[in-house]
């Protein structure tokens, strides 16, 4: 009987593996979503969120931004907006989403359940994005009124992105998907 090659590898080894793994399941749940017709160019589920809580569940913060940045870099290459303007809305977001999240989890793990992670994430992207498109595209002050309109889709993305990750951490607890 032969071993395969990760039995063989190292638990660093293992550990970038997977992290490669979620990097690219991220990417793809990212392309998945811009083909999604959605109610506004603006509103997006944020399934790839299901990767990064996932991530920083089980792996910690640091692998969680570095698992979100590369799908945003790679989901910018394949999607032909890298270093565009979707790109950096895309980057800020985010940026933005993941310090949030990780505050969030670490100092509210009593407070806040991944639901409540998700969707303060949902809204720290949103209201990063939206401040941009603000003060770089569209300076109108009208434009902000569409804010709690953005924040309330937030909300609502939020908690099914929660929520699916919610179910695929279960799903891994049930399976005994144990990985350095």
């Amino acid at each position: 009987m032969t071993s395969s090659p990760m039995q063989n590898a190292t638990p660093d080894n293992r550990k970038l593996v997977v992290l490669a793994i979620l990097v690219g399941l991220g990417v793809v749940l990212h392309r998945v979503e811009a083909m999604l017709p959605l109610p506004s160019p603006w509103v997006k589920l944020g399934l790839a969120n299901v990767i990064t809580l996932v991530t920083l569940v089980r792996y910690g913060f640091y692998e969680a931004l570095t698992v979100t940045v590369l799908r945003i870099f790679l989901g910018g290459i394949f999607g032909g907006t890298f270093l565009g303007p979707t790109f950096f809305l895309s980057l800020t977001g985010g940026l933005a989403a993941m310090a949030v999240m990780g505050l969030v989890h670490h100092l509210g793990q009593r407070w806040f359940s991944l639901i409540g992670v998700s969707v303060s994430a949902a809204y720290a992207h949103t209201t990063a994005i939206f401040l941009c498109v603000f003060y770089f595209f569209i300076q109108q002050k009208t434009f902000l009124q569409l804010l709690p309109v953005f924040l309330t889709f937030s909300l609502l993305t939020g908690i099914l992105t929660g929520v699916l990750a919610n179910h695929v951490l279960e799903r891994m607890r049930e399976e005994n998907v144990t990985v350095p």
